[in-house]
């Protein structure tokens, strides 16, 4: 026959039941709703003053800048002898021009010295390269556009003809103790082209130059 199952113990006149509890077992891992909210409402505020302030602040952030838009160093032996052909330096995207003083065969006075021309024609902004070989006015050597025939000096790059509204830019110059040369080819230090180019030239002794071309 089956047995009857045990009566439960009795302590003290009361009835015990030995019934075990339940207990929650934690939830790893998971975000809580709202934790999720407060982080998405932060994230977003965060990025929406990042994109506000961030322009502003990279914008007035100082950068050291090297090759064209800073300073360009050019040593002593790159600068022309005097009435030399123009010398190109690539990274500054400049002529650099080694003048006699007195008068330029067009009429300009110049105080002699050196001038660094930038490149870019002020028409379209075409590269203008120097040609020795084109004659103009009776006389060999010339800054010339490609695109549209403006015509510069090999003096100062003046506009003798064409389309371009002024003459070459200039760029400023300052002459170190050793003879080099620092060029400042940031937009901000630009001098907008004129009739006036040669005499803007920096006083420079003369040193170790390369020789005129032949």
């Amino acid at each position: 026959m089956p047995r009857e199952p045990a009566a439960p113990a009795i302590a003290g006149g009361s009835l015990v039941v030995d019934t075990p509890v339940a207990k929650p077992v934690p939830r790893r891992g998971l975000v809580t709703r709202r934790v999720f909210i407060l982080g998405g409402f932060w994230s977003g505020l965060m990025l929406a003053i990042v994109g506000l302030a961030g322009p502003s602040l990279d914008f007035m952030w100082p950068r050291k800048l090297a090759g064209f838009g800073g300073p360009i160093p050019v040593t002593p032996d790159r600068i022309p002898a005097p009435e030399g052909d123009p010398v190109v330096i690539p990274e500054g995207r400049f002529f650099l021009l080694n003048l006699k003083p007195g008068t330029t065969p067009n009429g300009e006075e110049t105080p002699g010295g050196l001038l660094a021309l930038w490149r870019k024609c002020p028409h379209l902004g075409c590269t203008v390269p120097w040609n020795p070989g084109f004659e103009f006015q009776g006389r060999k050597g010339w800054f010339r556009c490609p695109c549209h025939n403006s015509t510069y000096t090999r003096e100062g790059g003046v506009l003798v003809f064409g389309p371009a509204p002024r003459s070459l830019d200039v760029f400023p110059l300052q002459v170190q103790d050793d003879k080099s040369i620092v060029v400042q080819t940031g937009r901000q230090h630009e001098f907008s082209g004129g009739p006036g180019n040669p005499s803007r030239a920096a006083a420079h002794e003369p040193g170790s130059e390369t020789p005129p071309k032949a």
